[in-house]
């Protein structure tokens, strides 16, 4: 026996001086096993799994890190736009045709477009857009069953840009609030009406620079109102003057209206460029109206100017002061027609009687006014102590009666053509 495992002993170093001998071959599979039976027999914590193998084979494969979870960011929430009051300013309008909004956003519904140079009250913003007074003129419309003798009926009224349930909510009226208004003329079902208090629309800031504080939009406003008055007397005087036959017609106080809008109110363009056409017109029916006449009448003489002959009348009526108060009933009938369009068409006298009730009281002394000066605003000049404190004309009293005395005369105010001094309409003398 002993000879017998002496045998196996060499065996067994030959076979390791084999294996020293291929020195870098790899381990064969049936080595690989027999180790990982060894340490398997033993208590190690560590298996042939989780220790990286220094006896690859076949049968390894590579074991990879869990793949990580996609992480998810979510986008900010859209910041929100708050409308804020700010100190209110007059802005001016510095594009051609602006667009004015509804809300603060070029997809609302468009009000109207402002013209360059309009002014605007801005009392708040909103992201790119001004909040901004409605302009002059601007009118809303509330459903008439919530309104009973001007008065609401209901609360959270809306009120609406058109007569229409499809309009835009501009604002909304409680019950209680009182409104003035007329019915609609495109539906009868709607009441016509200012926008209320707080109501406001956005115009884009960069069409808007500040011209000042709100006493400007204040101040214009004022000057633009004259201008309006200005015009749409001279287009009733227009109308009514045109009317009459033509020995009679007088275009020339007409005229200078219009002149006046021309020059003394170009910064609203679209007022002077309408007066312009409204005098080119004028005096286009003036010179038709004038060649019929001559062949109607072939042997009448007219002087070739019409301000020549306008002249020379009036040199003729100076002689009589009855007459003189004549040249002023074409002002104050378009004066008239104007109040009486707003009022019912009240007559004339109702028209004085108003007129009245904003009165002026001035003294001084009564002096004829001479003077050769285009538009002049009165035939007779009020003077106090040498100095002159008015101009006065008047078509119900004969202020040449008065020339020299010293009188108290109740007069309403009327345009002075930008004289010196105020002009008054006589209405009674004391």
């Amino acid at each position: 026996m002993f000879k017998h495992y002496s045998h196996l002993l060499a065996l067994g170093l030959c076979a390791c001086s084999l294996f020293a001998d291929e020195g870098n071959q790899e381990l064969s599979h049936d080595t690989e096993s027999h180790i990982s039976s060894s340490l398997e027999a033993t208590d190690l914590s560590v298996s042939l799994q989780d220790t990286p193998s220094i006896f690859p084979t076949s049968e390894s494969k590579e074991v990879l890190p869990p793949a990580a979870e996609p992480s998810i960011v979510k986008a900010p929430a859209p910041k929100k736009v708050v409308e804020k009051a700010i100190e209110p300013f007059t802005g001016k309008v510095k594009g051609r045709k602006v667009r004015l909004r509804v809300n603060a956003d070029t997809d609302s519904r468009i009000v109207k477009e402002v013209s360059k140079n309009d002014y605007l009250l801005v009392t708040g913003e909103k992201g790119g857009f001004y909040a901004v007074e409605p302009p002059a003129g601007t009118k809303a419309y509330v459903f008439r069953s919530f309104v009973l003798d001007g008065v609401v009926e209901g609360n959270h009224v809306n009120v609406r840009l058109d007569p229409s349930l499809e309009s835009p909510v501009i604002a909304h009226l409680n019950a209680g609030q009182h409104v003035d208004g007329i019915i609609s003329s495109i539906s009868n079902k709607w009441l016509e009406i200012t926008p209320p208090e707080g109501t406001h629309f956005y115009i884009a800031k960069e069409y808007v620079e500040r011209a000042g504080g709100p006493e400007i939009k204040h101040q214009v406003d004022k000057r633009k109102t004259a201008a309006h008055q200005l015009m749409e007397s001279a287009g009733l005087m227009a109308k009514a003057e045109l009317d009459k036959p033509f020995t009679h017609i007088d275009i020339q106080p007409i005229a200078s209206n219009y002149e006046t809008i021309i020059e003394e109110y170009a910064e609203f363009s679209d007022l002077a460029e309408k007066a312009k056409e409204a005098l080119t017109s004028l005096q286009e029916n003036y010179l038709q109206k004038r060649l019929s006449f001559l062949q109607e009448n072939p042997g009448h003489i007219l002087a070739a100017d019409p301000a020549e002959s306008l002249q020379d009348a009036k040199l003729e009526i100076a002689a009589s002061p009855t007459d003189l108060m004549k040249l002023w009933e074409p002002v104050e009938e378009s004066l008239y027609l104007s109040w009486a369009s707003k009022n019912e068409d009240r007559s004339i006298n109702e028209f004085y009687e108003d007129q009245k009730q904003n009165a002026t009281i001035v003294s001084g002394i009564v002096e004829p006014y001479t003077s050769a000066v285009k538009r002049k605003p009165g035939n007779f000049v009020l003077r106090d102590k040498e100095l002159p404190v008015a101009y006065l004309y008047s078509t119900h009293i004969n202020l040449q009666e008065y020339v020299g005395k010293k009188v108290t005369v109740i007069a309403s105010p009327r345009a002075n053509n930008n004289f010196a001094f105020p002009a008054y309409y006589v209405l009674s003398v004391e």
